[in-house]
């Protein structure tokens, strides 16, 4: 999946993977500098303390006025008792009730990510569709997850809205709604391999997820796959831009593929083998991608995208520079785009290889 000037997560609803892009938008620079990199990077893991003991090292007397908005706001959502952002104001529909209980549950998620508020959610979720729908909760008082997921994409439905369902963008359920769909088909390579997949492009979004919320709407899913078609966030993209024709469609095209070829395949490696594509063609985006996947990589994260970027770098460092994980940009920029191209394309080719020797029932291999 794809966001605005982010990084990638992943996503599974009822059973798919799909795969989040996250893409930055462009920050200006502050009188005294924050950290949006750094603070960003603990958003995306869905991890917002740490982010929020940045922002309270700046002293706001000597933030510029943009920067002083953008950290009110954020304490606003997250320093306090309860949230005071106009988060739910803003997005006001009639799906506002069933908003509002995703929000309070990312805003705990985020908040103490020490235990999972997953069970809150499920029983919270409940409590509202056997109200709606007059269902009995039985003795657990709570609805299984193939039974939300129904209710929710039926009461979406009421309203003539979309919705990828009940599931999970990385460790955090999640809740992605909205209004329009276009249909088209893209014919396209990646090196040798020809790939024709339908492209659903969506707009005017009512929600876009945990993601959003915890960065303020810096950040948001770009995108993403099922076996069926690839899901494209059409504000997110200039179509004649490398970050969609190599970002999102030779990356969400790798999943398309991989999808039919290692149909078990967990997050982590299908990022991996995603990534590895996106290095291995990108020309004018290319060290920006490799410092965005250097910024978010985490080996230990409950994230695919932030193992995948952390093993991404790790192979290509032991190839290019001999060392375990190369983190300085400036050594990277200093190779041309065509070594760090053939690089990836081969550790890719190498990767296919091997997955193909364990047999389309692989589930992972990147990370033991």
């Amino acid at each position: 999946m794809k966001t605005n000037n982010i990084k990638k997560l992943s996503l599974i609803v009822s059973g798919f993977l799909f795969v989040l892009n996250a893409f930055t938008q462009n920050i200006q620079h502050d009188s005294v500098k924050i950290d949006y990199n750094k603070l960003f990077a603990y958003c995306l893991d869905g991890n917002i303390t740490p982010a929020l003991n940045i922002l309270e090292l700046y002293d706001s007397q000597k933030l510029s006025s943009k920067a002083l908005k953008f950290k009110t706001e954020f304490e606003n959502r997250f320093k306090y008792a309860e949230d005071k952002s106009d988060f739910l104001e803003d997005r006001k529909s009639p799906i506002n009730e069933l908003l509002k209980i995703y929000r309070d549950y990312w805003r705990l998620s985020l908040l103490d990510n020490s235990k999972s508020y997953d069970s809150l959610l499920m029983r919270n979720l409940s409590v509202f569709f056997s109200s709606m729908y007059k269902l009995s909760l039985g003795t657990k008082g709570i609805l299984q997850e193939d039974t939300i997921d129904v209710y929710l994409k039926n009461y979406i439905s009421l309203f003539n809205f979309h919705t990828t369902g009940y599931g999970k963008t990385g460790k955090y359920s999640d809740l992605l709604v909205w209004k329009t769909e276009k249909d088209t088909v893209y014919k396209f390579s990646i090196f040798d391999e020809q790939v024709i997949t339908p492209v659903i492009f969506i707009d005017d979004f009512i929600t876009i997820g945990w993601e959003e919320y915890a960065s303020l709407g810096r950040f948001y899913p770009g995108g993403w796959t099922t076996k069926e078609a690839l899901y494209c966030v059409r504000k997110a993209y200039d179509l004649n831009s490398e970050d969609f024709l190599i970002d999102y469609l030779c990356h969400e095209g790798r999943h398309f593929m991989d999808y039919k070829l290692f149909p078990k395949l967990t997050s982590a490696d299908l990022e991996y083998r995603a990534k590895l594509t996106e290095l291995s063609l990108l020309k004018k985006t290319l060290y920006e991608i490799t410092e965005n996947f250097i910024d978010n990589a985490n080996y230990e994260s409950d994230n695919g995208h932030s193992v995948a970027d952390y093993c991404v770098i790790r192979d290509l460092s032991k190839v290019l520079f001999k060392v375990e994980f190369e983190k300085d940009i400036s050594r990277w920029k200093k190779l041309s785009t065509e070594k760090i191209n053939k690089s990836a394309y081969d550790i890719l080719k190498a990767n296919t290889k091997a997955l193909k020797k364990q047999g389309a029932g692989v589930e992972k291999y990147i990370k033991k």
